[in-house]
């Protein structure tokens, strides 16, 4: 096999805190601590690119609870022995039954959003913006919509009733669109989604993988939010209820970016990728659970990126879970108390809550992070970001302070390492967008 040392790692999907401008850093860290090459254990795997660039010189260990983390990370790493046609795969997809049929079932509703996005070029935004706020083929069958117009909720009976009749109500084959059609997508891209899932997961291997990665790419490029997280759909709306003229181009053009067209090229990627003299293994599992089941004599170094704040990571990414977990979720109300109705941004029930993200079992869940790390009697480099709590970035659960005091109860050795100055990505420009603080990321180095 041919290594492909320095190949460019990219971003398979729009992350916060991606580790995308520090790779150079942590491997120098990670080399600092252990320089036999020996496999390193990427513990909060995430979006893989630290996995993805590590293979090119180490094997690798990629863990994350999350399942769509493992199919990006085997996507972008593992090499396929066959020759497929990414264009021809699309163009098979795009000819389908299915997608016939999907276009067939939805067709009210695409026709209904062409004719909005038309309105909108045209300045009248009522329509398009109410898709956004109320067009969920998914509450719309499960709980009753006010202050709906007659046109959307015509609309939305005549797809429900098409489905219902055609059977295909709750079918994953429809999951896509019924869940997060006019919300996150359009239902055009949403129907397009829905296809592609459905060839995916007719196959197996890592064939299968690779089609699943490509989705995943594609949803995150195409979906219609603030800074591409899933959080919550657009909020088309401000405070006195006045519809927000300022997003009308960002909606249009996300809502006319061609699916299939971005599948294609993202295929296209995860099909050719080169092959590597280092081994994968992905792990979907706890952080803590991990760490047990890692063999003391493989890992050699291990490094962990876990989320900084309260804010909790599947939050912004459950969309993904949800297709890759190709299920019909039951999904979460307002409040706990069931009040408020089903949320807006349709979140699973059941998602994977941090215990790094919530202020009482923080420090707990470092200090099982540390000890499990330590039983494996290997170095550890920690991701960490600071914040100045005299400006308004968003607090840590954890200060550098701290962790570092905890580490020192673990390892003999204990250094920062700064990758120098850069901000990350913030949560969105209008919910919580605190500043950022420039020195963005820390190494606490342990050994």
């Amino acid at each position: 096999m041919t290594n492909y040392h320095d190949k460019q790692t990219i971003r398979p999907i729009h992350y916060l805190g991606s580790k995308l401008r520090m790779l150079d850093t942590i491997k120098s860290a990670v080399d600092i601590v252990d320089n036999s090459g020996g496999t390193i254990c990427d513990l909060f795997s995430g979006s893989g690119v630290v996995s993805e660039f590590m293979i090119q010189y180490r094997d690798v260990v990629s863990v994350d609870i999350q399942k769509y983390s493992g199919i990006l990370s085997e996507a972008a790493i593992k090499h396929i022995n066959i020759n497929i046609d990414a264009t021809e795969i699309t163009e098979t997809i795009k000819n389908s039954s299915i997608s016939a049929e999907l276009l067939s079932s939805f067709a009210e509703l695409l026709e209904y959003e062409q004719k909005s996005i038309a309105l909108a070029q045209n300045g009248l935004l009522y329509a398009l913006y109410e898709i956004i706020e109320k067009g969920s083929i998914y509450i719309f069958m499960n709980e009753p919509l006010t202050d709906t117009s007659d046109e959307l909720t015509k609309c939305l009976d005549k797809c429900v009733d098409s489905l219902r009749l055609k059977g295909t109500e709750s079918s994953v084959d429809t999951m896509i669109t019924r869940y997060y059609g006019g919300l996150y997508f359009s239902y055009k891209q949403a129907v397009e989604l829905d296809a592609i899932a459905h060839y995916a997961f007719s196959h197996k291997g890592l064939l299968k993988t690779k089609l699943l990665a490509a989705l995943l790419s594609t949803a995150s490029e195409i979906v219609n939010t603030v800074g591409k997280q899933f959080a919550q759909p657009l909020k088309v709306k401000d405070s006195t209820g006045k519809l927000k003229a300022s997003l009308k181009e960002k909606i249009i053009r996300d809502r006319s970016i061609d699916t299939f067209a971005v599948f294609r090229d993202w295929l296209d990627h995860y099909l050719n990728v080169g092959t590597f003299c280092h081994n994968l293994t992905t792990l979907c599992m706890d952080y803590e659970a991990a760490l047990e089941r890692l063999p003391k004599e493989q890992v050699k170094v291990v490094y962990a990126d876990p989320p900084y704040t309260r804010y909790h990571y599947s939050r912004y990414y459950h969309v993904l879970e949800t297709i890759c977990r190709r299920d019909n979720p039951a999904i979460t109300t307002t409040f706990p108390n069931g009040k408020g109705g089903i949320s807006r941004a349709i979140y699973r029930e059941g998602r994977h809550q941090s215990p790094f993200c919530i202020k009482t079992q923080a420090e707990h869940a470092f200090e099982l992070m540390f000890e499990g790390v330590q039983k494996l009697n290997v170095p550890f480099v920690l991701s960490y970001s600071p914040f100045d709590a005299s400006k308004a970035a968003t607090p840590r659960l954890r200060s550098i302070d701290q962790l570092v005091d905890m580490a020192y109860n673990y390892y003999r050795h204990v250094e920062l390492l700064s990758p120098g100055s850069f901000t990350h990505s913030k949560l969105n420009s209008a919910d919580k967008n605190f500043e950022a603080n420039h020195e963005a990321e820390l190494l606490i180095v342990c050994y």
